[in-house]
């Protein structure tokens, strides 16, 4: 009797423990404060813990501040006061032995934005001309070929030079193959590949029945879209904007990026989002107009780059901090973007869930609309809505980056913290 008490015990034991140290277990293995903030990690746990290591803030556990390499916690509430900028690893120990887990907590200096919310037209061109699709050329004989394809040419492929002449433009490609067939020159092309890698490759392009020379593919060298700039730090005179990255729709490639603008934009329409189609907004835009910046990053977090005219949302007259990861929680938001014509409006969200990032990562939040008219007006979270800020606690915390298709009324959010870190100077004028 007494054996199976004392097993049944040890069962009993051995749970609490386990449920314990998955509870640890599940804190996330970074996060971030600003300096100057406070951030609670709730310690739950029967057993002596100890955790080391820490630098840069300034902890205590239940009122008592904690010094020294090596400090027993006592169940309750760890304190941290982020107190200098830099980072601290702390390693948490059951009985002062045994390594439970560890926490990166870096400490960020207090940044402060101007929220976006304006409609922009983007403008990318690429490096090289990208190729989007293969086809066949009908020669004067009437046969079908296929020059291209036949040299190894694939969809994704960027064409960089012809006859070693560096090629940016799809309309010079054409030309230059025209010209050099004429010359009987014949073709050589430097070719890049999804992975970086170059080769030479000869074409032996095809006339058709017109008399024009060709390779057999469709090419493009940039593309043009309506997007929402996120922030301008008033700083550096950077932007963010978007939240994700310009890719090739055809090719399902990320632009290789060699130039590009963002310019003021006009809502003139919007195709409400429904279940299992996405809406959009509609945008037009004068390429050689009203210029806000050049773009000089296209990455997974958006596009980046230097402000040449300052633009303002009229909520906020002065700009406001960016909060770290760690400060965003579930609840109430608002959001900020145009549905008509040039006006940003303030519209209200939720944000249902927030996941713990310990590297930077395109979705972090989870957003739910809730602004009666936002949902009447656009169904929801719509194409062009994308870069548009979250603020919460008067702090950036993010942008709209995605719509679930099948709920148009949420979406995924990506946090400030990692757009923002895209800049910070980065960019020459």
């Amino acid at each position: 009797m007494k054996r199976k008490l004392g097993i049944g015990l040890s069962i009993i034991f051995f749970l609490l423990l386990f449920s314990y140290f998955f509870i640890l277990i599940d804190l996330p293995s970074s996060f971030s404060l600003v300096e100057g903030t406070e951030s609670i990690v709730r310690i739950r746990f029967p057993f002596d813990l100890y955790v080391s290591g820490i630098r840069n803030s300034v902890i205590t556990n239940n009122g008592q501040r904690i010094s020294g390499e090596h400090f027993r916690l006592i169940p309750g509430n760890l304190i941290l006061r982020a107190e200098t900028v830099g980072s601290s690893d702390l390693t948490f120990k059951l009985f002062g032995i045994i390594p439970i887990k560890s926490i990166t907590v870096n400490v960020l200096p207090e940044i402060r934005v101007y929220p976006g919310g304006q409609a922009i037209g983007v403008l990318l061109k690429s490096r090289g001309v990208m190729v989007v699709g293969n086809s066949f050329v009908e020669g004067e004989d009437g046969r079908k070929y296929y020059p291209a394809q036949e040299a190894g040419i694939r969809v994704g492929d960027k064409i960089l030079e012809i006859n070693k002449m560096v090629v940016n433009d799809k309309v010079v490609l054409a030309t230059e193959i025209q010209k050099n067939m004429k010359e009987n020159k014949g073709i050589n092309l430097l070719v890049e590949n999804k992975d970086g890698e170059r080769r030479y490759v000869r074409v032996i392009p095809v006339k058709n029945k017109q008399g024009v020379f060709m390779i057999g593919l469709y090419v493009v060298d940039g593309v043009a879209g309506v997007g929402t700039l996120t922030f301008i730090n008033p700083e550096n005179n950077e932007f963010g904007a978007l939240g994700h990255e310009i890719i090739e729709t055809n090719s399902q490639t990320r632009i290789d990026l060699r130039e590009g603008k963002i310019i003021e934009a006009q809502i003139s329409g919007i195709h409400s989002g429904q279940r299992g189609i996405p809406g959009e907004k509609l945008g037009t835009f004068f390429q050689s107009e009203n210029i806000i910046g050049d773009i000089k990053i296209n990455n997974q977090f958006g596009i980046f780059g230097k402000i040449k005219k300052f633009v303002r949302n009229p909520y906020f007259k002065t700009p406001i901090p960016v909060a770290a990861n760690s400060e965003i929680v579930r609840g109430p938001a608002k959001i900020y973007t145009v549905v008509s014509g040039g006006k940003i409006e303030e519209f209200l969200v939720n944000i249902e869930r927030v996941y713990h990032q310990s590297s930077p990562g395109e979705k972090g939040m989870i957003i739910n609309i809730t602004d009666p008219r936002l949902k009447e007006l656009t169904g929801g979270i719509v194409q062009g809505m994308s870069g548009s800020p979250i603020v919460q606690n008067n702090k950036l915390v993010g942008a709209i980056t995605h719509v679930f298709v099948n709920e148009p009324s949420k979406g995924y959010g990506v946090f400030a913290e990692w757009m923002v870190s895209q800049t910070l100077g980065n960019f020459q004028d």
